[in-house]
């Protein structure tokens, strides 16, 4: 009986996810310019560490193929950990659309993670082919772990990205409990984290005092440090230190959820409905 009310359980929110997907090509049009903005993003930081690399063999500690390999895998990470579909819950408050999720047999947070993993899918398939395309064009040299295990603490690392990241978007979703305008202090986030998370270029380029402090952020964590992993750059200690601060910090995001969720539900009033 148990293991009937999981499996109808998974069968729910597997659904959830397969709608949340074939909604994601719903509007063609900015979806294929969302692509075309990802291959733009690329193809200048490779040509620009391309034209760096011409007349050095290293740059910031990092050889071309160490640099190449950190542009193609924080590409990757970047989308699989900062795609979410949390967007739409401040809008889902706002609108009084809450009371249609909380009188439904789903759990609000589960739900949302099932279209937020179906748009990763989505973007981590895209991105492949696309990196695949330039990789072929620009024929970068690369650099390969040399331990099978540096696989799999990346995907372990890149998994608590996502969980931190999907809980710092919820916080900004259920914002939305008291006030409409949750669209400027998201801005300012996304805004900092794409600088500070090492989308663009690997952060170890700062000053050793700017990368400490951004080390006590959840910036970092996002997409700096799996991608640092996967390169085999940092030491034991330091890779069992990012880990704890992941956690750290989707332990404190988690507690923030629970607390806004908790408050804001009090004071809900299904305003719109």
């Amino acid at each position: 009986m148990e293991n009937k009310l999981l499996l109808n359980s998974l069968k729910k929110y597997w659904i959830v996810a397969k709608v949340s997907w074939i909604n994601g090509f719903t509007y063609l049009t900015s979806f294929v310019m969302f692509r075309v903005r990802q291959i733009i993003q690329v193809v200048v930081a490779f040509s620009l560490w391309e034209a760096i690399f011409a007349s050095t063999i290293t740059a910031f500690g990092y050889t071309s193929a160490q640099m190449f390999t950190y542009i193609f895998a924080a590409s990757i990470i970047g989308y699989v950990v900062t795609s979410s579909r949390t967007i739409d819950v401040a809008g889902v408050i706002h609108s009084g659309d809450l009371s249609l999720y909380l009188v439904k047999p789903l759990n609000f947070f589960l739900f949302w993670f099932s279209r937020d993993v179906a748009d990763k899918l989505q973007n981590v398939i895209f991105s492949a082919i696309e990196l695949a395309v330039l990789f072929f064009i620009f024929h970068p040299t690369l650099y390969i772990p040399t331990h099978i295990s540096t696989i799999f603490l990346t995907l372990f690392t890149v998994g608590g990205a996502m969980v931190m990241f999907f809980l710092i978007n919820t916080m900004f979703g259920l914002l939305g409990f008291w006030t409409p305008d949750v669209w400027a202090p998201r801005f300012l986030f996304y805004t900092i984290m794409f600088f500070t998370a090492g989308s663009f270029f690997p952060l170890d380029i700062f000053p050793n005092s700017i990368v400490q402090a951004l080390s006590y952020t959840p910036f970092p964590y996002v997409i700096f440090f799996p991608t640092k992993v996967l390169l085999e750059q940092l030491s034991s200690v330091e890779v069992v230190r990012g880990i704890l601060f992941t956690g750290m910090w989707v332990g404190l995001c988690g507690l923030g959820v629970f607390t806004m969720w908790k408050k804001g539900v009090h004071s809900y009033e299904a305003e719109g409905r």
